[in-house]
This record gives C-alpha cells, structure tokens and sequence, in this order.
C-alpha cells in the first residue's frame, strides 16, 4: 500500500480549502469546529492569537458564502491564513 506523507501544514492547507468549498456551498462554519479544536489544542499558550485567526477566518469564510463565486483573492485570502496559522503554533 502506498503511503503519502503530509506536512502539517499540507494538512492545513486542504483544511482551509475545503472550508471554501462549504462556504461556497453555503456551510460556512462547516470545518471551524474541528480547526478550532485542533488548533487551540496545539497553541502552546498561543491560544489568544489563534482565536482571533479563526475568527478572521470565519468572517472570510461568512462573506464568500454570500459571493456568487469565488474570487482568486478571496482564495489567497483563505491559503495566508495558512502561514499565518503555522507562524503562530511554532513561535
């Protein structure tokens, strides 16, 4: 059996876009319960600063489940977030 191993922030990063994806759909807060379990386990007192990340998040993801599409900068929008994220659990 072929075994791909993922980064972490690989992870997060297919996360963040199907959370796009039930936006769209019109599910906005469809993953934020899991990014927000997960997230605030791994903060390492960080926690402050990542609540307020998944809050960000959750107003980007608010407006573009009332887009009609998905823009490319709503896009890089969602995926800085990512960076963001990983910034945070490793400082």
């Amino acid at each position: 059996m072929y075994r791909k191993k993922f980064s972490e922030g690989a992870i997060l990063g297919e996360v963040l876009k199907e959370g796009v994806y039930w936006a769209f759909m019109g599910r906005p807060f469809e993953v934020m319960p899991f990014l927000r379990g997960k997230l605030l386990k791994e903060a390492n007192g960080r926690q402050k600063d990542i609540e307020k990340l998944l809050k960000e998040l959750e107003k980007l993801y608010k407006e573009i489940s009332m887009s009609s599409r998905i823009s490319e900068e709503q896009m890089k929008l969602v995926m800085s977030y990512r960076e963001k994220i990983l910034k945070c659990l490793k400082s």
